[in-house]
């Protein structure tokens, strides 16, 4: 039976033309292009960010020994029979002037990279609850499944992802930053008054699109009935939105 070549529009179709055990291959690809996405979006989300903050501000500098340390080399100190280290010089500026973008950039860069291995165990814990609650309302078949059914119900995450990115580029480039620091982090937190309310309704129509998706094709993978499987996927999804939520 042919029937659509993904289930992100209709999954009740697309998932009766299937028999298991269905597609591993397709969901993988599914799981890393949503990966991908997720990655990039957050890390140029933050980018965007942190390109709008010129502004300068005063650092410690890590080079310059405190005063305190350099007496230690000075006649009389605990090190006087050694060579003070360079840091002690007084060309040695005690701070540096950094952009505040970069230092941001700098703290939180490490959040893109997770999302490489926070979006593949998230799949994989999806997947466990999904084959474990279906075996619970009486499912059957292999685990495999369950993982491709939770493949494919993440990819309406990519929505989400695209829409919150979508609106912070678009408040950044209307917002109107501040020579100091201080005013200028308060202008960028005012232009997204309205980020809550946009991720919040991105997330919800996220949380049904991929709860329709895993409920056709959990009663498939796991052959039961469509009300066993809604019990199952919106149990999961509720309990999603409650960590969201926390």
């Amino acid at each position: 039976m042919s029937g659509p070549r993904t289930p992100l529009l209709k999954p009740r179709k697309y998932f009766e033309s299937k028999t298991p055990p269905l597609d591993f291959g397709r969901a993988l690809v599914a799981v890393a292009v949503v990966t991908v996405v997720i990655t990039a979006g957050v890390g140029g989300i933050l980018w965007t960010f942190t390109q709008q903050l010129d502004q300068q501000v005063s650092v410690d500098n890590p080079e310059h020994y405190p005063e305190h340390a350099c007496e230690q080399y000075e006649p009389g100190g605990a090190f006087d029979d050694m060579e003070a280290p360079s840091g002690c010089d007084p060309s040695v500026p005690e701070t540096l002037d950094k952009r505040l973008g970069d230092l941001i950039w700098q703290e939180y860069s490490w959040i893109p990279l997770a999302m490489l291995v926070f979006v593949p165990l998230v799949w994989l814990f999806e997947g466990s609850l999904l084959h474990l609650g279906s075996w619970l309302v009486g499912g059957d078949g292999r685990f495999t499944d369950s993982l491709v059914v939770s493949g494919w119900g993440m990819v309406p995450m990519v929505f989400r992802v695209l829409t919150v990115g979508t609106f912070v580029v678009y408040q950044l480039k209307q917002v109107s930053i501040p020579s100091n620091p201080e005013g200028a982090l308060n202008a960028m937190q005012a232009s997204f008054s309205g980020l809550g309310l946009v991720s919040t309704v991105a997330m919800l129509v996220v949380v049904a699109w991929g709860t329709y998706i895993r409920t056709y094709g959990l009663a498939r993978a796991r052959d039961i009935d469509i009300g066993s499987a809604a019990s199952v996927t919106v149990g999961l999804s509720l309990i999603g939105l409650l960590l969201e939520l926390i």
